[in-house]
């Protein structure tokens, strides 16, 4: 059987997940975590597009990707134009710069949507984390080397524990909602 402390951990990398996932929805500046964490299919396989780039922002509220092998130069650009992000990629050879267009208020109540879809997504894998967790219990005390009263407080600590992550989801996705609808 897992120990609280394990599961919680799990818990805790879904709500990281989250949190790294949120970063690529855009306030309206250019940061290398929006496109960090694109996949990219190069060298047959799936890599983020910062192993495979660089990525830096210039001046002009602008990003340039300089991949470092050429060769991957398609597959970059192809990424980007592939996510929801909405970016206009212009491929200049050796580099790929990203316009980052002004977020209109029905494109910021769109990314407000999708951080919403994100939060929903994180409580389901944290109700998932919990159920596999019950149902190994169950299993063992099916072949009696766990106790019922072990397994109603199991049961009743991992409840807790959802509890104060939901908590956690709530607010880290109303903060990201409040950070993309402030002008």
């Amino acid at each position: 059987m897992q120990t609280i402390s394990q599961i919680k951990q799990s818990m805790q990398q879904a709500l990281a997940l989250l949190e790294d996932d949120l970063r690529t929805l855009r306030p309206g500046r250019a940061s290398s975590d929006l496109v960090a964490s694109l996949p990219v299919s190069a060298y047959g396989s799936n890599a983020p597009l910062s192993s495979v780039a660089s990525i830096s922002a210039n001046d002009q509220g602008q990003l340039i990707i300089a991949p470092w092998d050429k060769a991957v130069t398609g597959a970059v650009e192809t990424a980007i134009r592939n996510s929801q992000l909405g970016f206009s990629v212009i491929n200049e050879g050796a580099q790929l710069r990203l316009a980052l267009p002004p977020l209109s208020q029905e494109r910021r109540q769109e990314f407000v949507k999708i951080a919403g879809q994100k939060g929903e997504a994180a409580r389901i894998k944290l109700r998932q984390i919990r159920e596999d967790a019950i149902q190994v219990a169950k299993r063992e005390k099916a072949a009696g080397t766990v106790r019922e009263d072990e397994l109603t407080r199991l049961t009743k600590d991992l409840n807790e524990q959802i509890d104060e992550f939901n908590g956690k989801v709530k607010s880290v996705v109303e903060q990201k909602e409040k950070e993309l609808l402030s002008i």
